[in-house]
């Protein structure tokens, strides 16, 4: 019996690989697209990018399983972010089939997919060396407000002046920044707000004042509210 048993030990051991979690078409679109825009993205950022919003259905699910974050931010707009159990279970979607009656386009994108998993086994490559830090092209304005925003504001939700966010994009045209500010708004991706305190504003103040609704605005806010 002890000689059994020794012999038992003596045998290799096998590693023994999780089988990736079962999710939905939606649910492994979303976690795609969250996965190709790395940080934290809302439906407007993923629409805008790749043309997919991630509903109520979806959201539940990859959060029940651990794989997604997500919070409210200003006027109700939510903010999705992967895990890094959402990280992992997105290395293994490169492995795997195409949802059951997907078209051309997934069988496309999963054929892709098994050739960068080959690579990246083949040259031990994480999945941060493919995703994260990326560089996706020219920044949008829309980018660039939001990256002036995190380095102005002491924490998120706090009110930052336009003309201090103005002097941050002096390159970006008046007009195409104003444009930028406003879509921004009705997405509700940020919020404008006027200056409760108006008489004692400064003329640099009041001229980078945008008009919203027959009123001037004169602070934003991005994040929490």
């Amino acid at each position: 019996m002890m000689l059994f048993a020794a012999s038992l030990t003596a045998l290799p051991t096998r590693k023994i690989i999780a089988m990736p979690v079962a999710l939905s078409t939606p649910a492994r679109q979303a976690l795609i697209a969250l996965m190709l825009h790395v940080t934290e993205a809302s439906n407007p950022d993923l629409r805008k990018l790749y043309r997919v919003t991630i509903d109520k259905s979806a959201r539940d699910e990859l959060s029940g399983e651990k794989l997604l974050t997500w919070k409210k931010g200003l006027r109700n707009a939510i903010f999705h972010e992967l895990t890094d159990l959402g990280w992992a279970r997105g290395r293994q979607e490169l492995t795997l089939a195409p949802p059951d009656r997907g078209g051309a386009a997934w069988h496309l994108l999963y054929g892709t997919f098994r050739h960068l998993d080959g690579l990246m086994a083949t040259n031990g490559y994480k999945l941060s060396d493919v995703f994260v830090g990326q560089d996706h092209g020219p920044r949008s304005i829309e980018d660039r407000i939001r990256q002036a925003y995190g380095k102005l504001a002491d924490e998120p939700g706090a009110f930052v002046s336009l003309a201090r966010l103005r002097d941050e994009l002096p390159d970006i045209p008046r007009k195409e920044l104003d444009e930028a500010l406003l879509v921004l708004d009705q997405q509700r991706a940020i919020q404008l707000d006027p200056d409760p305190n108006r008489k004692a504003l400064s003329d640099r103040a009041k001229a980078a004042a945008i008009p919203l609704g027959g009123e001037d605005m004169h602070l934003i806010t991005i994040g929490s509210s």
